[in-house]
């Protein structure tokens, strides 16, 4: 696995995940990853060699909000193997056949939970209906699967930070402290007195904010601004 952790560049870098990928025998692999609490499922991390057409539809329809596999990594660490039966609801079975059509038939998934509150998932996938000789060959090698895992964690960090501070709000230094003092419960008023300015202009920063984050409530979007490290309410 030292190309992984020898690579100077993205690029590289899947590379050398891709092809440990074949080398175990499965034909596509997925990483994607929420680089810190807050985010959406939307602004996750991806890198894959899926094909381009799945991974519109599954954009384009929301489908993370009902895969199972999302949802066992939200809460569980453990690897999940696909079958059909974790497709139980209607949608879900849908989207598992749509999938079928685009070669993701079998595979496994394994959650990533990292060090600074990333979430997401690495998965492989073969295009071949699971047989007893697929199950036996994932026993072998699902310890070097769950190595790769934890090694996609530790050498994923630069790229998931320029990701997101890619998606993280620009705020100026006068909303920053807008929003600290919001996140400690002062009222307009007193964030007025705090930062020598006039309640008018505390509410057209806090407009503004709200505008950044889409929300229409300035505590939430403190809470938001907190979750993402922007502020440290103290």
């Amino acid at each position: 696995m030292s190309p992984m952790l020898n690579a100077t560049d993205e690029a590289s870098w899947f590379g050398a995940v891709s092809q440990l990928t074949a080398a175990w025998g499965f034909e596509q692999v997925l990483v994607a990853v929420l680089p810190r609490p807050g985010l959406r499922l939307e602004d996750a991390y991806i890198r894959s060699t899926y094909s381009e057409s799945w991974l519109q539809v599954y954009v384009k329809q929301g489908l993370a909000h009902i895969d199972p596999t999302v949802q066992h990594c939200v809460s569980k660490s453990s690897p999940l193997i696909w079958s059909p039966s974790i497709f139980s609801t209607q949608p879900q079975q849908s989207m598992y056949e749509e999938a079928r059509a685009h070669g993701l038939r079998a595979g496994v998934t394994l959650p990533i939970h990292g060090p600074k509150q990333e979430a997401g998932m690495l998965c492989f996938v073969n295009d071949s209906n699971p047989t007893d000789a697929f199950w036996r060959h994932l026993d072998s090698v699902l310890p070097n699967l769950v190595l790769l895992r934890d090694l996609v964690i530790d050498t994923t960090q630069q790229y998931l930070s320029t990701h997101a501070q890619a998606l993280l709000p620009k705020l100026t230094p006068r909303e920053r402290e807008c929003l600290k003092w919001t996140a400690r419960g002062k009222s307009t008023w007193e964030i007025s007195h705090i930062l020598n300015c006039s309640e008018a202009v505390v509410d057209f920063h806090m407009k503004n904010i709200s505008t950044k984050f889409g929300v229409n409530s300035r505590r939430a979007a403190a809470v938001i601004a907190t979750q993402l490290g922007l502020i440290d309410p103290g």
